[in-house]
């Protein structure tokens, strides 16, 4: 008989609950934005499946094998700043928070986790002194974040950091998300391939990093391929403040749709910066009657469930890997421990990879 036991891990219970991983980790933390059915599903099967979180479920006999982890006995926080708690709900973002959570349980180390919407509003609870470690998701639009409260990211720039998804304009610490430049090539590259010449990227975030990262690498692609490139950039009228949301509604959009339908060479494709984006981009052409996949191909990146499960037809996307992210970046926080500053600043990038959907047509066939 076998002395291995098997660890009941968050994907564990997603798999039994036929859910997501960030689904499981946002009702077992009771967050608000799941229905408190769905919560007590996801806590039966938990229960069924005898899940406790940040537990090691190995024999002992195993640690000699598995030598303990330089994180065991560590103060760990992980801390979102200048995010409400909207966008902190998007399965991209708590998938990556939740791959955190599911390497700390397989290393037998508790973390907490806290959030700082207003950046002039620091819980009084939290001690950075007591901190050994921080894994941080920020706003990424601009400096934004580090001119909102320039002495609360400099006493963090003195604690050892991984950034999750993406490091903001001027902050220091290690990095771990997706390749976002590739991310946007690949779209130019799948449009090309799929006969579009006349391409746009638009995107209602100016300065914000992911999108200019993917607008850069989808720019510069759809070039060498020979495609003719438009640009639909810009805020909405209202603009983007602290603490930042996702762009929920088509008004964010509109004005950027309107331009594009109404551009001399209209484009036969968009590749919208994320998913979020694509969904309200999928409102604004359904207004004007525009038939998606038909008279317009759309394309995006995240591969985030709560936008994309909904939409017809089925957007094709780029899956970044949240939850792997999470659990890359508690293996480089074990790195940066174990070496101290005797390295620099480490970007870490994982390859995305096509989900494809009915949303871009083929003009070749």
């Amino acid at each position: 008989m076998s002395g291995t036991v098997e660890l009941v891990t968050v994907k564990t219970v997603a798999k039994a609950a036929d859910c997501a991983v960030s689904t499981v980790s946002r009702a077992l933390r009771d967050d608000p934005s799941i229905s408190e059915a769905a919560k007590q599903r996801i806590r039966q099967v938990a229960e069924s499946l005898d899940y406790r979180p940040l537990r090691r479920r190995r024999p002992k006999a195993d640690l000699s094998q598995n030598p303990p982890s330089i994180l065991q006995g560590k103060r760990l926080l992980a801390l979102s700043l200048g995010l409400d708690r909207s966008l902190i709900s998007l399965p991209v973002v708590s998938s990556a928070f939740s791959g955190v959570e599911d390497a700390f349980s397989e290393l037998g180390v508790r973390f907490q986790i806290a959030h700082i919407p207003d950046m002039h509003a620091v819980p009084s609870h939290l001690d950075f002194d007591q901190i050994d470690g921080l894994f941080l998701m920020g706003a990424l639009q601009g400096k934004m974040l580090i001119e909102s409260n320039n002495a609360l990211l400099n006493r963090l720039s003195q604690i050892p950091s991984v950034w999750l998804l993406g490091r903001p304009e001027g902050c220091s610490g290690d990095f771990v998300g997706a390749n976002d430049v590739q991310v946007g090539a690949k779209a130019a590259d799948y449009l090309a391939d799929y006969g579009h010449r006349n391409v746009a990227f638009l995107s209602p975030k100016p300065n914000h990093l992911i999108m200019m990262n993917r607008e850069t690498g989808f720019v510069s692609q759809a070039m060498r391929r020979g495609l003719h490139v438009q640009r639909f950039v810009d805020a909405p009228s209202e603009g983007w403040s602290l603490p930042i949301k996702p762009p929920l509604s088509t008004e964010a959009v509109q004005h950027l749709v309107d331009q594009l339908l109404k551009a001399k060479k209209r484009p036969t494709a968009i590749f919208a910066g994320s998913d979020s984006v694509a969904a309200v981009v999928y409102g604004s052409l359904a207004r004007r009657g525009i038939k998606i996949g038909e008279e317009i191909s759309v394309i995006s990146g995240n591969n985030d469930h709560a936008f994309i499960t909904g939409l017809y037809p089925q957007l094709t996307t780029f899956d970044i890997h949240a939850h792997d992210i999470g659990r890359l970046a508690v293996r480089q926080m074990e790195t940066r421990l174990a070496m101290g500053n005797s390295i620099a600043n480490v970007d870490l990038t994982l390859e995305s990879h096509l989900t494809p959907g009915e949303s871009v047509c083929h003009l070749n066939s």
